[in-house]
């Protein structure tokens, strides 16, 4: 009886033991898991994407923002395996450790996307231009590229491309254009990223090209602004080839370094500008002058003449310009210039006189004219006089009338040659006798400035550096000493 009783007590005993043991150790529950999938690339939520635990191999599903909360029962204390993939994107996982009746936030996971969302679109609603091989192109034979290849984009509404689905026939027009241009093809159909595309070919002539691109959605017409495409003309034709200068008289003569410009204009066989970057060669007989010019968008080009050794000794000077034709043949121009030097004045009377009619030569040393913008004065000072006549001049640019040669500078009346006289100012209401009692002539201008004064008895000059020298017949001449 002990014996049973003992065992029985000891049964007992284990089995509280065990009871408490079990309370104590049970770890079961539910867990809740919570968390987001994001693409790793964009870092935007990823909607409908799998989440998936093990052991359990349990799945769920994100929602719009690319968030999930869902409860898993557990037996124990364990970890669990978290892994979220999409449909085209690779997966992301992470083990986190579970507890009854814990709420865990679950490490984002971020998965990369492997393939591109099928792209959607609505009707075609605008056409842009996307891109051009080039805003300019050359006309046929003219070496320059001759085709244009131009892409439009078509867009819904929303501005994004029409697929094919959406596809639409594009029509190819030109509006402005020069002879012989052309496009290519007429009509093209939208691929799925809404482009189209269309070459523009020159013809013959030079010339701005305006071209549309247009289509017709539910009976209405969508077009695109005009793009414009230039033309550019073809090389170099003698007939239209032409050299200046910017000043056909520069006072070169009186100083280094002065510049002149000399321009060029060049057309091509159809009287169009030649194409952009032309080459034109330059040479001069006289001075310095800058070696080359490329033309510009007009098919001009201007190159410095620099007053320098060795100077012309009759104070003209030869340009000459050269480039190629088609046929590599030489085309080619020339030009002249007058190196004009300090002013040379020659005046007869050389004495002040009342009724007097007076001769005036303005040259250089050599007898050429002097610079546009020299301006030449006479005034008569005294009792009720004036001086009438070539009493205010204001030189303009001179040149020549043939060959560029000396003898062809062009002098004479108003150019070399002025009259003025001094007489009685009828004009003025005084009383006396009318006298004179000087006459003062001046020039002024890009040459220098000399400044003579006659007098009853003659002639004296205001101008330092001035040289005068009178003459028998009563006449006089002055210059500027270098």
């Amino acid at each position: 009886m002990r014996k049973s009783a003992l065992i029985l007590s000891l049964l007992a005993l284990f089995a509280t033991g065990c009871s408490l043991l079990s309370s104590e150790d049970d770890e079961s529950g539910v867990v809740t898991l919570s968390g987001k999938v994001l693409n790793s690339e964009t870092n935007n939520p990823v909607p409908g994407a799998f989440v998936r635990v093990l052991p359990f191999d349990l799945l769920f599903e994100t929602d719009d923002e690319g968030r999930y909360e869902f409860e898993v029962s557990v037996d124990s204390t364990m970890d669990l395996r978290i892994i979220a993939n999409s449909d085209g994107f690779s997966s992301d996982n992470v083990t986190v450790l579970a507890l009854a009746g814990r709420i865990i936030d679950v490490p984002t996971l971020r998965i990369r996307q492997m393939v591109a969302d099928e792209p959607v679109s609505g009707r075609a609603s605008n056409i842009l231009l996307l891109g051009q091989t080039s805003g300019n192109i050359g006309v046929k034979e003219s070496g320059s590229a001759e085709v244009a290849r131009l892409t439009f984009q078509v867009a819904d509404s929303a501005g994004r491309p029409v697929i094919l689905d959406h596809s639409t026939m594009i029509r190819f027009t030109l509006g402005q254009a020069p002879e012989g241009a052309f496009i290519a093809p007429e009509f093209a159909e939208t691929d799925n990223n809404g482009q189209v595309t269309v070459n523009l070919s020159s013809g013959v002539k030079a010339g701005v090209v305006q071209l549309i691109a247009e289509t017709e959605i539910a009976g209405k017409m969508i077009r695109s602004q005009p793009v414009s495409v230039a033309i550019h003309g073809g090389l170099p034709d003698q007939r239209h080839f032409s050299i200046g200068p910017d000043r056909f008289n520069f006072p070169g003569l009186t100083r280094y370094g002065l510049t002149d410009a000399i321009s060029v204009i060049v057309g091509d066989k159809y009287a169009n500008p030649v194409k952009p970057g032309t080459a034109v060669y330059f040479t001069a007989d006289h001075g310095v002058i800058e070696g080359s010019v490329l033309t510009g968008d007009d098919g001009r080009g201007a190159v410095r003449l620099i007053s320098a050794n060795p100077l012309p000794a009759d104070g003209v000077a030869k340009i000459y310009a050269t480039t190629a034709d088609e046929n590599n043949q030489e085309v080619s121009g020339v030009t002249g210039v007058i190196f004009s030097g300090y002013p040379y004045v020659q005046i007869s009377p050389a004495v002040a006189r009342l009724n007097q009619t007076y001769t005036l030569k303005v040259t250089d040393h050599n007898g050429n004219p002097l610079s546009g913008g020299t301006v030449i004065r006479a005034r008569a000072e005294g009792t009720k006089v004036k001086a009438t006549g070539n009493t205010d001049v204001r030189l303009l640019d001179t040149g020549f009338f043939g060959d560029f040669t000396y003898e062809n500078v062009v002098r004479g009346p108003g150019i070399t040659d002025f009259v003025f006289r001094v007489g009685e100012d009828l004009t003025i209401d005084e009383t006396g006798v009318p006298e004179v009692e000087t006459v003062t002539v001046t020039i002024d201008g890009p040459n220098g400035t000399i400044e003579l004064v006659l007098t009853p008895g003659g002639v004296v000059s205001q101008t330092k550096a001035a040289q005068i020298q009178t003459f028998a017949d009563g006449s006089a001449k002055a210059w500027l000493s270098d």
